[in-house]
């Protein structure tokens, strides 16, 4: 992300990236969710942020699901827990660019 200059935020596991977005969620224009994750998975992340955007009546933010999982079967769960575009690692910064352009994140 500093090669794309943005301003990012980490977070060490998925319980730590929904209590970060809930406490402020208007500094996020897109998340990258890895779905491998102590504590929390991304699947299961995405689903609270997804539940939260709704319960608050929030616009959805933008969440790319980062695997090192390409099956299909993990493309469906990342899909159907909310996930807007599935990436499977590595992902070259081009891709990521190019993405984040297309989606008027960049």
């Amino acid at each position: 992300m500093k090669k794309l200059k943005s301003k990012y935020t980490t977070a060490a596991d998925g319980l730590e990236a929904v209590e970060r977005f809930q406490e402020n969620p208007d500094e996020f224009s897109c998340i990258l969710m890895d779905i491998s994750m102590p504590r929390m998975d991304g699947i299961e992340a995405t689903k609270q942020i997804r539940a939260f955007e709704n319960k608050e009546g929030r616009e959805p933010v933008v969440i790319l699901a980062l695997t090192g999982l390409a099956s299909a079967s993990a493309q469906q769960d990342a899909y159907a827990s909310g996930v807007d575009v599935f990436l499977s690692k590595p992902v070259k910064l081009k891709e990521l660019s190019s993405i984040l352009r297309e989606r008027s994140l960049a």
